[in-house]
């Protein structure tokens, strides 16, 4: 015959306080040490043609509490019709937190007029102090961070 344990009332529910409190305790504390604390900013600043492609001039600001020892992002341009021009990983980082930076890459064989968008597709390596990674999806926190926009016709989003 199975045992059963009862508790007197005032026992009882305080246990159950105790249960959910740590239940309900334990998902906040591990979100908040996941994913850095603030965002970081990515502005599309600058399109300058030049001979033989685009200079794209991006604006960085780490409003985070964490330091980015590499932030490598997977850009897809698309021009102004809507389909992919071009796919380019782009390396972000280092970037110390609180800092602003600006970080310029070449559009190769592509001139500035034809891009019509940039996509963060991805981030495809992330090193931060302080965001603990999930395995499954070890740079989903660094993407949910980023806050992409534009200064420029181009449209610029994740």
């Amino acid at each position: 015959m199975p045992m059963t344990v009862s508790f007197p009332p005032p026992v009882g529910r305080t246990l159950a306080c105790l249960l959910a409190l740590a239940v309900f305790a334990t998902p906040s504390f591990a979100q908040s040490s996941s994913s850095p604390t603030g965002t970081f900013s990515l502005e599309l600043n600058r399109l300058d043609g030049f001979d033989g492609g685009c200079r794209v001039t991006l604006v960085e600001k780490n409003g985070t509490s964490s330091a980015f020892g590499s932030l490598k992002l997977d850009l897809v341009v698309f021009g102004g019709d809507g389909i992919v021009e071009k796919r380019v990983g782009v390396e972000a980082g280092p970037l110390k937190a609180g800092r602003t930076s600006v970080r310029t890459f070449d559009l190769k064989g592509l001139a500035c007029d034809g891009v019509g968008r940039l996509l963060i597709n991805d981030v495809l390596s992330c090193e931060a102090e302080g965001v603990a990674t999930d395995a499954a999806d070890p740079t989903a926190a660094c993407l949910d961070a980023l806050e992409p926009r534009s200064r420029v016709p181009a449209g610029f989003d994740k």
